[in-house]
């Protein structure tokens, strides 16, 4: 059950050494843009890969700040691999309509 859920976030023939990426510190370097609304995201805390193929299934984006910082930070943002429209050399694109 679990590996159809990572393979409906999938999409076809793309690995991360294509990319020109090779270790996730190379992902946290970049800055998360959201096409769809121009907003900064903020920088790629982690990566979630599905083991069997070798694919990057999400982004995960640290969450933002509560007001006041009270309440410490919301949830972690999740974004999948399918909404990545491109990786450049400092920013990564992402289309996310609904947020």
């Amino acid at each position: 059950m679990l590996q159809r859920e990572y393979r409906s976030f999938e999409r076809e023939g793309i690995q991360l050494p294509n990319c020109g990426i090779c270790r996730i510190t190379d992902l946290r370097q970049k800055e998360v843009i959201n096409i769809a609304d121009g907003k900064r995201l903020g920088f790629v805390k982690d990566a979630e890969f599905n083991l069997e193929s070798g694919k990057i299934v999400s982004l995960i984006l640290p969450g933002r700040w509560s007001i006041f910082r009270l309440f410490g930070r919301i949830e972690e943002m999740v974004i999948p691999w399918k909404d990545v429209r491109k990786v450049g050399d400092d920013i990564i694109l992402v289309e996310l309509k609904e947020r």
